[in-house]
């Protein structure tokens, strides 16, 4: 698909994930008592423990912000300080933005780019309701041209939104841009062990549902060191865990109708989560 086309598709399909997703929190049940009450209150919060995400991140200040998209814990990897400034491409409904400003502190600074309002609404909205306002912001922005001025933060973040870019080298170029000297880079991403078959690769359901757009490892860790990226670092674990349960989720409908349960589970062995650092020297 062409780069526009692709925006197209992928804003429309989370547009539509903002405007049903519920987040962690809904109202008090027999099993739980209050919003967030537990671990076991939402899939969603079942899809953040089995990526990575501490019971706290999800049951804390930040679970509504949840709406299970990630394929790992980019907070964590990034080992953020105090009064660090973190810009994240693709914020989403915000959870990684809250989690991160717990880390900040009040000296801190966290920029969320995203390209689809109805995210961006949630998340200003989510951001408000936690108490992070002063520290957190959200802009409208593509990856591929962040409206972020250059060498001006010490840290980017990414949770499985780089594989939906129909210009990965140039999000790169971008997040080296960004950073200031010393900075550093920590991204969870889907990349394949093998190219997926054209016929899937090209349909705006895959893309959707996070398989469609992403790179093999060379490429991916090519465009990094080609941006001018160092001392890259990763670790990888079979996606199929995070894949095959979210099968039934609205944002696969499309994808398993198209392919087929069968065959997509079948491709999610050459399909992995990637937690992967690096820096700018």
């Amino acid at each position: 698909m062409e780069k526009d086309r692709v925006h197209d598709v992928v804003k429309s399909g989370y547009a539509q994930v903002a405007r049903q997703g519920s987040g962690c929190c809904g109202p008090a049940t027999e099993q739980t008592s209050s919003c967030c009450g537990s671990a076991e209150a939402s899939p969603h919060a079942e899809t953040a423990a089995r990526i990575g995400y501490a019971e706290q991140d999800i049951t804390g200040a930040a679970a509504d912000a949840n709406l299970g998209l990630g394929c790992g814990n980019p907070t964590a990897l990034a080992s953020l300080k105090p009064g660090e400034t973190v810009v994240d491409l693709g914020s989403g409904a915000g959870f990684d933005a809250l989690l991160s400003a717990e880390k900040l502190g009040p000296e801190g600074r966290f920029i969320g780019v995203d390209m689809t309002p109805e995210m961006l609404e949630r998340a200003r909205t989510n951001a408000v309701n936690a108490g992070y306002a002063r520290t957190v912001e959200f802009r409208e922005g593509l990856i591929e041209n962040l409206p972020v001025a250059s060498e001006s933060v010490d840290v980017v973040i990414s949770n499985c939104v780089i594989n939906l870019s129909p210009d990965k080298p140039q999000v790169f170029r971008e997040a080296h841009r960004v950073l200031k000297r010393g900075g550093r880079l920590a991204v969870s991403d889907i990349v394949l062990s093998e190219p997926l078959p054209p016929d899937v690769a090209n349909l705006a359901a895959s893309w959707i549902a996070c398989v469609g757009g992403a790179s093999t490892e060379e490429e991916y860790l090519g465009y990094m060191r080609d941006a001018g990226f160092e001392n890259i670092e990763y670790t990888r674990k079979p996606a199929a865990p995070i894949l095959t349960p979210s099968l039934q989720d609205p944002m696969w409908q499309a994808a398993v109708e198209l392919i087929g349960e069968q065959r997509i589970s079948e491709l999610a062995g050459t399909v992995f989560s990637y937690s992967i650092t690096a820096e700018k020297r």
